[in-house]
């Protein structure tokens, strides 16, 4: 994507390899991380967080930091974001874990640059895995200066699709990490973890399939333990590739963006789980 990018090494992190990362500015203008610059009037900043990339051929294509095409100058949802805000993204190599991607140094040592650049709101836009990145990041780093998330079609309690073998060797543990039996163990350990009070946090969930966006499920996109936290849930008939890539997802995430996304009462989590989840 971007002549002259950046290219940050965290070195050595608990797989025992390298990560290569990519942190660029997209929007108004794209700039390398040692050129970002806040606009005059930005008072917010958006950090684009990409999900999985299946690499079925190539070793070297999982090790690369490539960017994804929504995450991109011109594409609708940078666009919409970009009305008001200035807009960053976030790529890494996919050959560890997606926890281990959520205690990247270049990650969270970004997200507190930004906080210190004078944005009054750091707002990480995590979709699909990278949701699940976004989640665990604010829950281990509450000061890395994230004021929001919005966490789109993110696999909370895994899903099926990740047991796909039609990858390589190396992004293997990459993906092992999203299957259902390991994303509920991970959920399982950490039941004395929250999402920090002072952060606000929204579930897009996309329900175009009949029990979710057709590659994860209603009842992983918003599980019970956000429930239990008041975590909002706001959903959009599309499917999960076209969330991030389509109008009326693009239109759907920018307003999460700038609106406030306070916590939910019981009650209104009940109601809203019998609207989405039929309970």
């Amino acid at each position: 994507m971007a002549t002259g990018a950046v290219l940050l090494w965290a070195g050595l992190i608990a797989a025992g390899e390298p990560v290569e990362t990519q942190f660029v500015q997209v929007a108004p203008q794209e700039r390398p991380s040692v050129e970002w610059r806040r606009s005059p009037r930005a008072r917010r900043a958006v950090v684009l967080v990409q999900g999985l990339m299946p690499h079925p051929f190539s070793k070297e294509n999982v090790e690369r930091p490539a960017l994804r095409d929504w995450q991109k100058p011109g594409s609708v949802l940078v666009k919409r974001l970009a009305a008001d805000a200035d807009v960053y993204a976030f790529g890494y190599g996919q050959s560890v874990t997606v926890d281990e991607i959520a205690g990247h140094d270049a990650l969270w040592g970004g997200l507190l640059r930004l906080r210190k650049m004078g944005y009054r709101d750091v707002v990480v836009v995590g979709y699909s895995a990278g949701g699940v990145i976004a989640r665990r990041l604010v829950e281990d780093y509450p000061d890395a200066g994230v004021t929001k998330v919005v966490q789109v079609c993110a696999p909370n309690a895994g899903s099926g699709w990740a047991r796909l073998n039609a990858v390589r060797k190396n992004q293997k543990p990459f993906l092992q990490s999203l299957t259902k039996e390991e994303r509920r163990r991970e959920l399982r350990s950490r039941l004395d973890v929250s999402i920090p009070d002072d952060v606000e946090f929204v579930c897009v969930v996309g329900t175009r399939g009949l029990a979710g966006d057709g590659v994860v499920s209603l009842r992983s996109q918003w599980t019970p333990d956000l429930q239990a936290q008041g975590i909002p849930a706001v959903t959009v008939p599309t499917d999960h590739l076209s969330m991030v890539r389509s109008p009326a997802g693009a239109d759907t995430i920018a307003e999460l963006v700038r609106t406030p996304q306070p916590r939910w009462s019981q009650a209104k989590v009940a109601a809203a789980r019998k609207g989405i989840l039929g309970d």
